[in-house]
This record gives structure tokens, sequence and C-alpha cells, in this order.
């Protein structure tokens, strides 16, 4: 007896093709970029800018979530790691990025935090998690002989 397939709705299947390709092309300051997805491999040679990202991250929320407010306060305390990870996104010079105006320069913090939110929500939990974590892990301290 064959089995019947329930054809999926077009939002599901969109929200699976997000998932697959979440880059997203636009234009900004006068050029098409398209914001990438940071991958596994290119993250290793990323490890400083996105160590301070997330560090600061996790210092501004005790849940993981991260709202507008709290992801400019994050890039305004880090502005070399923003531009750097901004630029590598998008295939663009840093002088580039440095230079687009605030609109320019918003959308696309927003669209690389569209592309790489779940990047940095995986790091940022687990980061929360270990620090949970942490003082059961060491034990209860020792006492004196």
């Amino acid at each position: 007896m064959a089995r019947k397939v329930k054809p999926r709705a077009p939002a599901e299947a969109l929200d699976d093709l997000v998932v697959l390709q979440p880059n997203r092309t636009l234009p900004i300051g006068g050029r098409t970029v398209t914001v990438r997805e940071i991958g596994f491999f290119e993250s290793l040679s990323l490890h400083d800018p996105i160590a301070a990202l997330v560090a600061d991250l996790v210092e501004q929320t005790e849940d993981g979530s991260i709202d507008l407010a709290r992801l400019h306060l994050v890039c305004a305390k880090q502005p070399a790691a923003t531009v750097a990870l901004l630029a590598q996104a998008c295939d663009q010079p840093a002088a580039w990025v440095q230079a687009l105006p605030g609109a320019h320069g918003d959308l696309l913090l927003l669209t690389f935090w569209a592309v790489n939110a779940d990047f940095f929500l995986q790091r940022v939990l687990a980061a929360l998690e270990l620090r949970r974590v942490a003082p059961a892990a060491t034990g209860p301290a020792s006492s004196p002989r």
C-alpha cells in the first residue's frame, strides 16, 4: 500500500531553503553584495573577532536572547571585530565597510546578523551553559589539613 506524502506548505519549504542557504544578496553602498554565512573552517581563521563578539554577547544576556539594542552595544564595544566580520561575510574590503553611511551600515549589520545569528547564538548559549555548570564541576572547596 502506497503511503501518501503530504506536500509541504510553501512557508515550510522556504524555511528549509533559508536554513540550507541563508545567504542574502542586496544593494548596499552602491554595490550588490552577498552576505554569507560564516563557515566552520572560515571561523577558525576569524577566531579572535568571533571570540570578542561572543564574550561581549555573553555579558549582555543571561538567557541567550539578543535584541537589536544589545547587538548594537556589543558591536560598538568591538568595532574592529565587527568590521572584520562584516567585511569577511560580504567579501568586501574593511575600508569599504567602514565608509558606509549609517543606514547602509545598519542594513549590512542586520543582514549579517540574520544570516549568522545561529552561528553566534550557539556559541553564546554554550558559554552560558559552561558558566552555569562551572561551580558544580569544580566541586566543593577543600578543607585545610
